[in-house]
C-alpha cells in the first residue's frame, strides 16, 4: 500500500494533484516513477538520491563502530604509539599547503557543479570538463614535484623545520597523478553516489589501513634496529607510503566504474575523458569560475600556513597538544559523519536550470535530515560516554594520550555548530554565487589572521587560560571567523538572495530529541547491569565493540518509529525514505526492517491524529523536478540520435 491509499491521505492528495497537474487516478507522489519509467534508482531526479547516500553508509558506520574500539585497542599502540607521531603529520601537511593550491587554481573547485549541470542538458561538453581538468592537474603535478623537490634538497634541509624533509618529499607525491579526486568528483558529479561510498568504503577503511599497517610494521621493525632513523621517524613514513598506494590503485577502480555509467546511460566511452580538444567555452567556464573558486582557497592555505608556523613558535610542545587535543574532538567524529546529502550537486542541478522551488526544498531536506541524523548521533554519543571514558582511561593504547578525553564534550559541540559554516558554502558554489561567497572568504580569512594574532601572540591564551584556552586556539580554531562570520553570513545571503532558509524545528530538533531519548536509558541500564560481567568474561576491547554495535542498532530501531509516532514524517518524506532505502547498498536489510517500524509508526500516529503535524512543502518542488525529468529524456532521445547518425 503506498503512503496516499492509506486513510487520512484525502486532502494532502488533491491538493498535490490540483499542483502538479497529475490525473486523480495517479498518486502525484508517485507520479515520477510511473511516467519515467526509464529512469531508476540513480537517475531518477530527487532528494532519495542524497538520503540514499547516507543510508549507504550507516552499515559501514556501524562496522567502523566496532572495528573502532579493536584499533584502539589493538593497532593504536602499533600504528600511533606516541602523539607527536600525528602532530608531525599535521606540520607536515600544513607547510606546502599554499603551493599546492596555487597550483590547483584554475581547475579543482567545483568541478562536479559543472558535472551536475550539464549531465542533463549536454552530456558532451560534460565529458570535456573532465579532460580538461586531468590534463592540467597531471602537467602541474609533474611541475610541482620537482620544483619543491629541488627546493627541500637545497634550502629546507638547513632549516630548523629539517627533520620533516623525508615525510614532505613523501606527501607531495600525492600531487601525481592526482586523479583520484578528480574521477571521484565526476562520479558525484553523476550522483552515483553508491560507487563513491563503494570507493570510499574499500579505499579508506580496508585498503589503506590494510596497507598501511603492513608498512608500518616493516618500517618500524627497521627503525628499531637502526637507531639513525629511530622508531618514530620510520612509522611516520610508513603511514605516508601506506596512504599514498592507495591513491594510484583506486584511480584505477574509479575509472572502471566511469566507464560503466557513461557507456550505459551516455553513450559514451572512458577514452572521451581523456581526449584532447575543448570548446573555447569549456576553458572559459573551467578558468574563470576555477580562478575565482581557488582565489580564496589559495589566501586560505596562506593564512593556514602562516597560522601553523605561529603555532609551532609560540605554543611549547604544539605537535603533542594538537595530537591530544584532535584526538579526544576526534571521539566526537560520528556526528560529522553524515554530509550535506550532496547539496552541492542538487543546487548546481536545480537552480542552475531555472529550479529555484526545487533548490529550496533541497535545502530545506537537507538541514531537516542532516541536523535529524546529528540530533540522533550527539545522543548516541552521550549514551556512549560511560564506555568511551573506560576505554581512555583504562587502554594501554591511551598510556601517552592523557588528557584527551577532556576534549571530548568540546569536539561534540563544535561538530554540531559546524553545519551552519558547510550549508551556506554549498549553495552558494552550486548556485555559481562565486564572487558573493569569496567575499565571505576574504572576510573569514582577514579575521583568521587578526584573531590567531590577537589570542595567541598578543593575549597568550593558551598559557593564561590552560586547557581551556589550547582548546580555543587549537581545537576551536577560528571559531569566530568560522560562525561569526562565515556561517552567518553565508546563510543571511543565501536567505536573500537564493533561496529562502527555512528552519522546520519540530521534525528537524525536537522530535529527534525526545525519539532518541529511550536509547539513553537503553545504554545506562546494560551499563550498570551487563557490561562489567562481559568484562570480566571476555575482556574489555571485544565488550567494547559490542557495545558501541548493540547501542547503535538500538537507536536505528527505536530513533525512527518514535519519529514516526510524533509526528516527524509526512508522506513525501516517507516515500522518499523509502526510495533511499532502495539505494542503501550494504544498508539495505536493515533498513527494511527499520522503514516497517516507521510504517508502524504512521499507523499509530493516524490514529492519534498526530501524523502529517509538521509537513515540509514539497508540490512546487515536484513540478520542476519533473520538468527537469523531462529535459533529461529529451537530452538522451538527441544524443542517442546523434550518435546513430555518426555511425551511419
Amino acid at each position: 500500500m503506498s503512503p496516499a491509499e492509506e486513510p487520512g491521505m484525502t486532502g494532502a492528495k488533491q491538493e498535490a494533484q490540483d499542483v502538479t497537474g497529475a490525473s486523480s487516478s495517479k498518486d502525484p507522489i508517485t507520479q515520477l516513477e510511473e511516467e519515467f519509467p526509464e529512469f531508476k534508482g540513480w537517475e531518477l531526479i530527487g532528494f532519495h538520491r542524497g538520503l540514499g547516500r547516507e543510508f549507504y553508509q550507516i552499515i559501514i558506520e556501524l562496522i567502523t563502530a566496532a572495528l573502532y574500539m579493536v584499533v584502539l585497542g589493538y593497532l593504536m599502540p602499533i600504528l600511533n604509539p606516541f602523539p607527536e607521531i600525528q602532530g608531525y603529520k599535521k606540520v607536515a601537511d600544513g607547510l606546502f599547503l599554499i603551493i599546492y593550491r596555487i597550483f590547483d587554481m584554475g581547475t579543482n573547485f567545483g568541478l562536479n557543479r559543472f558535472i551536475a549541470e550539464y549531465r542533463v542538458k549536454d552530456p558532451k561538453r560534460m565529458v570535456q570538463y573532465v579532460s580538461f581538468t586531468f590534463w592540467y592537474q597531471s602537467f602541474t603535478g609533474l611541475i610541482q614535484i620537482s620544483l619543491l623537490s629541488y627546493y627541500m634538497f637545497q634550502i629546507f634541509v638547513n632549516s630548523n623545520l629539517a627533520y620533516l624533509t623525508w615525510i614532505m618529499l613523501l606527501q607531495m607525491q600525492k600531487q601525481y597523478p592526482g586523479c583520484l579526486g578528480i574521477f571521484r568528483g565526476t562520479l558525484e558529479g553523476l550522483q552515483h553516489f553508491n560507487k563513491v561510498e563503494i570507493i570510499n568504503l574499500v579505499q579508506n577503511q580496508i585498503f589503506e589501513q590494510v596497507s598501511v599497517l603492513v608498512l608500518v610494521i616493516t618500517f618500524r621493525f627497521y627503525g628499531e634496529g637502526n637507531v639513525s632513523y629511530g622508531i618514530l621517524m620510520m612509522i611516520i613514513l610508513g603511514h605516508v607510503i601506506g596512504s599514498y598506494i592507495d591513491d594510484v590503485l583506486f584511480s584505477f577502480v574509479s575509472m572502471y566504474y566511469l566507464k560503466k555509467i557513461l557507456t550505459k546511460y551516455f553513450n559514451l566511452n572512458l577514452h572521451d575523458m581523456f581526449r584532447l580538444g575543448w570548446s573555447k567555452q569549456v576553458i572559459r567556464d573551467v578558468l574563470y569560475y576555477g580562478l575565482q573558486g581557488s582565489v580564496f582557497p589559495v589566501l586560505a592555505g596562506f593564512v593556514e600556513t602562516w597560522v601553523l608556523l605561529i603555532w609551532v613558535a609560540e605554543i611549547n610542545a604544539f605537535t603533542t597538544w594538537v595530537a591530544l587535543i584532535s584526538t579526544g574532538m576526534g571521539l566526537a567524529g560520528p556526528i560529522g559523519q553524515f554530509g550535506d546529502f550532496a547539496l552541492q550537486t542538487s543546487i548546481a542541478e536545480s537552480y542552475s536550470n531555472g529550479k529555484e522551488k526545487l533548490a529550496e526544498f533541497y535545502l530545506a531536506y537537507s538541514l531537516r535530515w542532516r541536523l535529524f541524523f546529528m540530533t540522533m548521533l550527539t545522543m548516541v554519543l552521550f549514551a556512549a560516554l560511560p564506555f568511551y571514558m573506560i576505554a581512555i582511561t583504562d587502554l594501554k593504547a591511551f598510556e601517552y594520550y592523557e588528557g584527551a578525553e577532556l576534549f571530548l564534550i568540546p569536539g561534540v559541540i563544535y561538530k554540531l555548530l559546524r553545519i551552519y559554516v558547510d550549508i551556506p558554502t554549498s549553495v552558494m558554489i552550486g548556485a555559481r554565487k562565486i564572487s558573493q561567497h569569496n567575499i565571505l572568504r576574504v572576510i573569514e580569512e582577514l579575521g583568521k589572521v587578526f584573531f590567531t594574532w590577537l589570542l595567541v601572540s598578543v593575549f597568550r591564551i593558551h598559557e593564561t587560560w590552560g586547557i581551556v584556552g589550547l582548546t580555543l586556539v587549537v581545537g576551536y580554531r577560528h571559531v569566530i571567523p568560522y560562525f561569526g562570520i562565515k556561517a552567518l553570513g553565508g546563510m543571511l545571503y543565501v536567505h536573500k538572495k537564493i533561496v529562502p532558509v527555512k528552519f522546520y524545528w519540530m521534525p528537524t530538533f525536537v522530535i529527534p530529541i525526545i525519539a532518541s531519548l529511550p536509547s539513553i536509558g537503553i545504554a545506562q541500564l546494560y551499563y550498570y547491569t551487563a557490561f562489567f560481567p562481559m568484562v570480566n568474561a571476555i575482556g574489555l576491547i571485544p565488550t567494547l565493540a559490542i557495545a558501541v554495535s548493540m547501542l547503535f542498532m538500538i537507536i536505528l530501531f527505536t530513533f525512527f518509529p518514535l519519529n514516526a509516532l510524533f509526528g516527524g514524517f509526512d508522506d513525501y518524506q516517507i516515500h522518499t525514505f523509502k526510495k533511499a532505502i532502495d539505494l542503501s547498498g550494504p544498508s539495505k536489510p536493515i533498513f527494511k526492517q527499520v522503514y516497517k517500524l516507521v510504517r508502524l509508526g504512521t499507523r499509530a500516529a493516524r490514529k492519534i491524529g498526530w501524523h502529517g503535524k509538521f509537513p515540509i512543502p514539497w508540490e512546487e518542488a515536484h513540478v520542476q523536478m519533473r520538468e527537469l525529468m523531462l529535459m533529461k529524456r529529451e537530452t538522451m532521445v538527441r544524443s542517442k540520435q546523434s550518435n546513430e547518425n555518426s555511425a551511419s
